[in-house]
Parts: C-alpha cells; structure tokens; sequence
C-alpha cells in the first residue's frame, strides 16, 4: 500500500522527509560500485558533500538539481545534486549549503539541514561524498550563482520522479547499472540517480527500478 501524501502543511512534509535521515541505521544505503566509506577512503579520498534540497510543492515535494557544466572532466552536463569539496575545518553540512550558494545563487540558514546520511565512496573521481538533506522555505533568498560551475538549476517534482513511465534502469559499456529518471529536462542516473532512489523508495511509492526498461547510455571519452 502507497504512502498517503495529502498533507496542508509545509512542516509534515519536512516531517516526513527528516525520517529518512532519523533511521539508524539506514536499511539497504550502500551498493557494490557505491559503498558506504571507511577508514581507507577517510585518508585517501576527497571529503566532498551534495545537498539534497526539497521544497514544499502544495501537499507534496519538489527535488533541485543542477545541471553540471560541459567543461568537468567528470560527469560534464549531467544532472546532479549541488555540492563540491568540503574546506579543511568545515562541516558537511556547512559545505553543502556553501556549495548551493556558489551553484544556485539559493541562500540557506543552517537551521535548513534537516540532516545528513552517512558517506558514500564514489570511486569513479576519488570523493567520499555525504549526501545532506535541507528544506527550502520561505526564508531562503534567490540570488545570482557566484560560480560557473552549473549552466542550470532545475526544480522537479516528486510525482514526476516516482511515475512508473519516466524510471528506467541505465546500463553502460563498462558495466554499469543503476536506477534512473528520464525528466522533461533530461536523464538523472548514477550517483544522484542511486541516492535520490534511495530517498524515494524510504518515502514510499516508488517503483523498483530494475523492473524498469533498460536505457542504454553511451558515455564520452574521460577527458584528460
């Protein structure tokens, strides 16, 4: 039986999504290609952190994601969640609304984290990423990114991303497999597409992915 979404009020939603991060610990977080980090990743990766920013959408919620500029070396144009390095002595908290700022131009109190689920090692480019969820309300102020780092920002609901016609699961040429969500403004999939699956399935009412179609992927050549 579906999760009952028909809420009057910002703070059940924010309710809601703060029980993904309250589980301890978190049932089925970490995969074979994406494992959860240790010891050995604290000292050899890049500690980096992405924001998982949700936004009240009537008696729903709405996901943000940038899409990355064409010039990174890894994952150019693709979508993601805002996020880069954490700064020596700084949180991944602080970092990830730092990060948000730069890419988005959004500014967030720090009473916008509603929390943080536990790293991830993303092997492919050497960052141990925690993922750290905050709500965007009414106190949040729209300005101009300071950075080039995204060409766009885009919002998208949840009741697109759980619709059973956009979920395929995407497979690669070097083995890869993993959910994905084919929105009106293009393929999520990989890093996001596993976490945001993850959050989706803790909330309820989202369809398993590998019963999807298969999407196959052609990626470019790794730039130098």
């Amino acid at each position: 039986m579906g999760e009952d979404w028909t809420m009057t009020t910002d703070h059940a939603l924010r309710t809601r999504l703060a029980t993904v991060v309250a589980r301890d610990p978190q049932p089925g977080w970490g995969w074979p290609r994406l494992p959860l980090g240790d010891n050995r990743h604290e000292r050899t990766f890049r500690r980096s952190a992405v924001a998982v920013l949700a936004r009240p959408d009537g008696d729903d919620i709405d996901f943000l994601f940038v899409r990355r500029a064409d010039r990174h070396r890894h994952h150019p144009g693709q979508f993601a969640f805002p996020g880069g390095g954490i700064d020596e002595d700084e949180s991944p908290e602080l970092a990830a609304l730092r990060e948000t700022h730069e890419e988005t131009g959004l500014v967030l109190p720090a009473d916008a984290v509603i929390g943080s689920l536990p790293p991830l090692a993303l092997t492919v480019s050497s960052n141990l990423v925690t993922p750290v969820l905050a709500w965007v309300d009414d106190s949040a102020l729209q300005g101009e990114p300071l950075d080039d780092e995204a060409d766009e920002s885009v919002w998208v609901t949840r009741r697109e991303l759980i619709n059973a016609d956009k979920r395929v699961a995407v497979t690669t040429s070097v083995g890869f497999r993993g959910p994905g969500f084919l929105t009106e403004r293009g393929l999520i999939w990989g890093f996001t597409g596993a976490v945001l699956d993850w959050i989706l399935s803790e909330l309820g009412d989202n369809p398993r992915w590998q019963s999807s179609p298969d999407h196959q992927l052609e990626l470019p050549p790794p730039r130098s």
